[in-house]
């Protein structure tokens, strides 16, 4: 026989299908459950009045609330057996269930929704959890879905919108307005877009790049040894020089050696990911110089992937053996393959991801970058 616990299970699972009715107008009740479970009848009438007991001390015939039993008596035990469980109104499942309070905020917050954005609703009754999910956020929810019925393509920065929201809430809770805005506009987003900003016309804050001229002729004013520019005015300068230095860490991009007709980038993180639509870029002798460790090695994959002649500058055997004391404990990755790294390469990118080893491009000294480096140009002053 089904047990007390095993009901109040299955009464929960049938809770969203009462949320959604609300939206339709939809009765349920009486909801009947099914029992699912038959007696064991061969230990007597004792026996099979205990398998019912937790059912029949708290069922509606009883107390007055919940679910109701229907009792049929078995004419060859001679014992009353529960043949069917059924709630006969949302106020005797809500009680047992223990949403009554759930349930009424849920309809509040639908009827604050209708008031506000009847379109909502019908996004709504196919997903009602979002009703309670978001229940706290609903009032600046409303207020920034109006805003872009009204103003469907902005063509702003979020935090200047004109909305009574604090300046950072549309930014941390983009998954559910997405989900709203989709509903509400689908013939003003950019349906190809996945990034919030660009799919819904809001301008997102390129990122920056650090460029450093290691050449003083190839500046572009005299007083300017090093300048920051968004990523599409990177694309379009067409620098003068005909080696490009991208240096992973900001202390080793600053502190780079002067070379003859050559430049540096900053390619922090996963800069260099950006550099791939940058076409001027295909006509310079690259080197990439990184850590001696997994992420280094990755970053070097990504950048002769897009830029196949790249030359790695700084991470090879030698270097490594020369400053294995320096060896600190570094991120591993679960990459394994890095097609575009040569055999030396991959050898020892393999040894230190095993291993978890790191050896900082800032820690090498300096005379040993300036003996690595191609075509010797003279140290910075």
């Amino acid at each position: 026989m089904i047990t007390l616990d095993d009901l109040h299970r299955k009464a929960l699972r049938r809770y969203e299908a009462v949320l959604k009715a609300y939206f339709t107008g939809a009765d349920l009740f009486p909801m009947v459950i099914p029992t699912n479970k038959t007696l064991d009848r061969g230990a007597g009438m004792d026996a099979i009045f205990d398998q019912q007991r937790e059912l029949l001390v708290n069922a509606k015939n009883k107390t007055g609330r919940g679910y109701t039993l229907e009792l049929k008596p078995n004419a060859k035990t001679g014992q009353s057996e529960i043949r069917k469980i059924s709630f006969d109104t949302p106020n005797d499942f809500l009680y047992f269930i223990g949403k009554e309070g759930d349930y009424q905020r849920f309809v509040q917050i639908v009827e604050q929704i209708r008031a506000a954005s009847p379109a909502l609703l019908s996004l709504l009754e196919r997903m009602p959890q979002l009703v309670l999910e978001q229940a706290e956020k609903w009032p600046a929810l409303l207020l920034v879905t109006a805003y872009f019925g009204q103003n469907p393509k902005p063509q702003q920065y979020v935090r200047s919108l004109s909305i009574a929201v604090p300046t950072k809430f549309i930014e941390t809770n983009r998954p559910i307005l997405r989900t709203l805005l989709d509903h509400l506009i689908p013939d003003h987003l950019n349906p190809d877009e996945t990034d919030f900003y660009k799919r819904f016309h809001l301008y997102v804050e390129e990122p920056l790049l650090k460029i450093r001229f290691l050449d003083e002729s190839l500046r572009i004013h005299p007083a300017l040894s090093h300048i920051s520019v968004w990523l599409s005015e990177f694309r379009m300068l067409e620098l003068s020089g005909s080696r490009v230095f991208i240096i992973e860490n900001l202390t080793s991009f600053l502190t780079f050696p002067a070379q003859p007709d050559s430049i540096a980038i900053w390619g922090g993180g996963f800069a260099v990911t950006l550099l791939g639509g940058t076409d001027w870029l295909h006509d310079k002798q690259i080197y990439y110089w990184g850590d001696l460790d997994a992420h280094g090695f990755q970053m070097l994959d990504q950048c002769r992937k897009l830029f196949p002649k790249t030359q790695s500058l700084l991470m090879d055997r030698a270097t490594f053996d020369a400053h294995k004391h320096l060896l600190s404990q570094g991120e591993t990755t679960p990459v394994t393959e890095l097609p575009y790294l040569t055999g030396e390469e991959r050898n020892l990118f393999q040894q230190l991801n095993q291993n978890g080893w790191r050896i900082e491009q800032e820690r090498l000294g300096e005379e040993w970058i300036y003996g690595g480096l191609p075509n010797r140009g003279h140290k910075l002053k």
